[in-house]
């Protein structure tokens, strides 16, 4: 079995800086909400109606941010976001390449990059809940789901061809990249709302099948398994969460900690230990 541990390394200085950010990003909201004088900046924007009571957090419409526990939240995005670019930045450096990660920083750049959206964009739409927020936060959780789906098919390109995983591959890169950027302005900008669902259903779908055609076409011990486990398992309490926020079955308003925080620390979890199953992937050098 392979172990692949993404944060060995990282030096008391970057978690000192991880940790001071994420104290200076808690200062932040308290200090907008409680100092700032400002009240209701975002009335003149466009909200759902019963935007006020959708999540369990009591929300505080006159507030700058609205619903601070769930943008706060969101910080776990920031925390991965900061580890995975910092791990991308180094390949560039490196000629081991071990496995498609490794080959092309470029997937590592990129999830970090999406992250860091889903960050700015989760954030923005908790403390403000306008419509153009929650758009935004839509679009930034299609770009993550599209990255596994792009790695898979990648993965299964490769083997097609019979090229290693840790071999670049300049042609099924620039056409993977081009087709799924398509894929997302598609999804994001012009999808009708009424079928979106079904598209993503379908890439769900299509996401399972790949992944076993990989796994399968692969040595079994090639990649750490129990990454993925976890990663499956962070996403399947994030979804429960997000379900009991929703559903208001388990809802106290002013508890510091809230079923969608909840949803925000498992999925990003989820996305770090999926991180963290593709980067442990060896092929046979």
């Amino acid at each position: 079995m392979i172990r692949y541990n993404l944060v060995k390394g990282t030096s008391r200085r970057r978690w000192a800086f991880i940790f001071s950010t994420a104290f200076l990003f808690a200062l932040l909201i308290w200090f907008l909400n409680h100092i700032v004088p400002f009240k209701n900046i975002w009335e003149p924007f466009y909200t759902e109606q019963d935007i006020g009571t959708f999540f369990c957090e009591k929300t505080i419409m006159e507030n700058i941010v609205r619903q601070p526990i769930n943008t706060f939240s969101n910080f776990i995005y920031w925390i991965s976001a900061v580890i995975i670019l910092r791990r991308g930045i180094k390949d560039f450096n490196r000629n081991n390449h071990y496995n498609i990660i490794s080959a092309n920083p470029f997937y590592s750049i990129l999830l970090g990059v999406i992250l860091l959206y889903i960050f700015c964009a989760s954030v923005f739409f908790h403390s403000s809940l306008i419509h153009f927020a929650a758009q935004l936060d839509f679009s930034a959780v299609y770009s993550l789901t599209l990255y596994p789906l792009m790695y898979f098919a990648h993965r299964v390109w490769l083997l097609r061809i019979g090229v290693p995983s840790n071999q670049r591959h300049p042609k099924s890169r620039r056409t993977l990249i081009a087709a799924f950027t398509i894929s997302y302005l598609l999804l994001t900008f012009f999808m009708p709302n009424s079928i979106k669902l079904y598209a993503e259903l379908s890439m769900i779908i299509f996401l399972v099948i790949l992944g076993i055609i990989v796994e399968h076409s692969a040595d079994p011990g090639k990649t750490n398994h129990y990454y993925l486990l976890a990663s499956s398992g962070c996403i399947l309490l994030g979804v429960v969460s997000y379900a009991i926020d929703v559903k208001k079955l388990i809802c106290y308003p002013g508890n510091p900690i809230q079923p969608h925080s909840l949803w925000h620390l498992f999925s990003g979890m989820a996305v770090f230990y999926f991180y963290m199953y593709i980067r442990s992937e060896k092929n046979k050098i």
